[in-house]
């Protein structure tokens, strides 16, 4: 039953030229090796998810990206690390696999190995959904704490380094 399945997809993806799809957010995306990208099935305006705009988020060792999304616009959004202060509104974590586990025929392809290469360990799969990770799951909580932290030692050094105004009343000398 297996090897039907896996047959199936097989011939779905290398004859008949099916991509993979990966679910975000509720939204279809086409896993395009070929373009380097994940490219949504049904939004033309969107700039969909680069592979290479994406690789800071690549975790080696669990072969998955983890990213900032933006459900309304269909893409990869990063946002300001260096003055962000409370957790974004607009945009989501998501986790899903690496492009070789999403599309093993279009990596192998891409890289010049057999089509089949690493099919029989790894199996195919032509339908993917991402998973949701609360931003609470994320580094960024951390980072949040640490961007408020230094706004308030540079408002203490800034306050401290501020010269006392004298006033303007016990002023003597010429007036206009």
């Amino acid at each position: 039953m297996e090897n039907e399945i896996y047959q199936e997809a097989f011939d779905l993806r290398v004859n008949k030229g099916m991509l993979p799809t990966i679910d975000i957010a509720g939204h279809t995306f086409y896993v395009d090796i070929r373009i380097d990208m994940l490219r949504p099935k049904d939004d033309f305006l969107s700039n969909g998810i680069v592979f290479s705009d994406i690789e800071n988020y690549y975790d080696e060792n669990k072969k998955t990206y983890t990213i900032p999304y933006n459900p309304k616009t269909h893409q990869f959004q990063e946002p300001d690390y260096r003055s962000i202060k409370e957790l974004p509104k607009d945009i989501i974590a998501v986790k899903f696999p690496s492009e070789k586990l999403l599309d093993r025929i279009g990596w192998n392809r891409k890289h010049g190995f057999e089509l089949t290469h690493a099919l029989a360990k790894n199996g195919l799969k032509l339908q993917f959904t991402a998973k949701y990770i609360p931003w609470e799951k994320t580094f960024l909580v951390d980072l949040i704490k640490s961007n408020i932290k230094i706004e308030e030692k540079l408002k203490k050094v800034t306050e401290q380094q501020q010269p006392s105004q004298p006033n303007k009343s016990k002023l003597k000398g010429r007036k206009m």
